[in-house]
C-alpha cells in the first residue's frame, strides 16, 4: 500500500490558503532569535554545509522540497537551527539553480533543481503561514526523471550530496504471491506476541514486500497491517489496530527484527509506514526513513538504522512548517 503523506497532503493542499491567510493557527510568541527551533532538537552547524536530506513531494507542476535531516559523519539528524541559521539553510541549499538527485528505492531516479527559495525572491517568504512567525524554508523546484513515469504526484527522497549506488541482490526474489503468503504468517505471529488475533488483523489492509537493505545478505522483509483511514481519515474515535514490523532471515525463516504493534483507542495509536530506504551514509546498509502519525498531532520523520540483529530507532523529529514554540496552557 502506497500512502501519499498526509501532513505534505495538507500542505499542498493548503497552499493556496497559506496566501490568503485562511489557514488557522492560533499566535504563539516570537521565539528568541537564538533559540533553537524546533523544540528539543540538537543545534547544527549549518556553516559547514552538511549533507541535508530534502522531502520532495507534491504535483510535479509545483513541486515543493523541504529539509528533512541531517547527514552527519554518517549518522542522520534532526535539523536544529537558530531563526538565522533557518535562513542561512535557505541561503546555502535552496538558492535559484541549486540541482539535486533524487531518489526512490535506494535508487537514483533524477533531479530537482531550485526555482525559489523561502526568502530568495525578497523578505516576504515564498509561502507565508497565517499566525505563525518562524518558518521552515520551503523552496519551489521543478524535476526530471531518468525513465519517463505518469504519476503526476511526487514523494521522494533528494540529498544534497550524491549517495552511494545500491549493490544489487544476486538472489532470485519471491513472487508477490510468495511474499504475501509468507508476510501474512510473520505479521500473525508478531501480531499474537504483542496480543493482536489474526482475525483483528485480516481486517484491515495488508502489504508485504521485500527490501534489498543490505543489513543481511538476504532482503529485508516489511509486513504491515492498516485502518485504511489510518486516524488521519476517519473522526479519531473508537478502537485502532496497526501492525508494522520488519523481519530479517535467520536460516530457513525470518525472525522479528522490529515490531510495532498496537491496538487500543484510536485517538491514542500511533501509525507508521515506510517513505524511503536510502543507504544515506555509505556503510552499505540502507537506513529506513518512516513516517509517524496519529490522531490530531504533529506527523513525524523516523528513522531506522541497522543496529546487531535488529532495526532501531535512531532518528526522530516533528515535521512541523511552523517552527514557534508550542503555546504555554495557561
Amino acid at each position: 500500500m502506497r500512502r501519499f503523506s498526509s501532513a505534505l497532503r495538507a500542505i499542498v493542499a493548503c497552499i493556496p490558503a497559506l496566501l490568503l491567510g485562511d489557514c488557522d493557527r492560533s499566535k504563539p510568541q516570537l521565539p528568541p532569535a537564538e533559540t533553537i527551533t524546533p523544540e528539543g532538537a540538537p543545534p547544527l552547524d549549518i556553516t559547514a554545509k552538511p549533507q541535508l536530506l530534502f522531502q520532495v513531494f507534491g504535483n510535479r507542476a509545483d513541486l515543493r522540497v523541504v529539509p528533512l535531516a541531517a547527514v552527519v559523519k554518517g549518522v542522520v539528524k534532526p535539523i536544529g537551527l537558530t531563526e538565522r541559521g533557518w535562513r542561512l539553510l535557505d541561503s546555502l541549499y535552496f538558492a535559484p539553480g541549486a540541482r539535486y538527485p533524487v531518489y526512490h528505492e535506494d535508487g537514483d531516479v533524477g533531479e530537482v533543481v531550485i526555482r525559489r527559495g523561502m526568502w530568495s525572491g525578497g523578505a516576504a517568504p515564498l509561502y507565508p503561514l497565517a499566525g505563525c512567525s518562524a518558518l521552515k524554508p520551503l523552496a519551489a523546484a521543478t524535476i526530471t526523471f531518468k525513465q519517463p513515469t505518469p504519476d503526476p504526484y511526487v514523494e521522494l527522497i533528494g540529498s544534497s550530496a550524491s549517495l552511494a549506488p545500491r549493490v544489487p541482490y544476486k538472489g532470485t526474489l519471491l513472487t508477490e504471491a510468495e511474499i504475501a503468503k509468507l508476510g501474512r504468517a510473520f505479521g500473525h505471529e508478531v501480531g499474537k506476541q504483542g496480543g493482536i488475533q489474526p482475525s483483528e488483523l485480516d481486517s484491515l489492509d495488508f502489504h508485504a514486500r521485500l527490501l534489498v537493505t543490505g543489513a543481511t545478505s538476504e532482503p529485508t522483509l516489511l509486513v504491515s497491517f492498516i485502518d485504511p483511514n489510518a486516524g488521519d481519515l476517519g473522526p479519531g474515535a473508537g478502537h485502532a489496530t496497526h501492525l508494522f514490523a520488519l523481519g530479517e532471515k535467520s536460516g530457513s525463516a525470518y525472525a522479528p527484527a522490529y515490531r510495532h504493534a498496537v491496538s487500543g483507542n484510536a485517538r491514542e495509536v500511533e501509525f507508521q509506514r515506510l517513505v524511503d530506504h536510502l543507504d544515506v551514509s555509505g556503510s552499505g546498509v540502507a537506513e529506513l526513513i518512516l513516517e509517524a502519525w496519529r490522531y490530531g498531532a504533529e506527523n513525524e520523520t523516523v528513522v531506522l538504522s541497522f543496529r546487531g540483529d535488529a532495526w532501531r530507532e535512531t532518528m526522530r523529529s516533528k515535521q512541523s512548517w511552523c517552527l514557534d514554540p508550542p503555546l504555554t496552557k495557561k
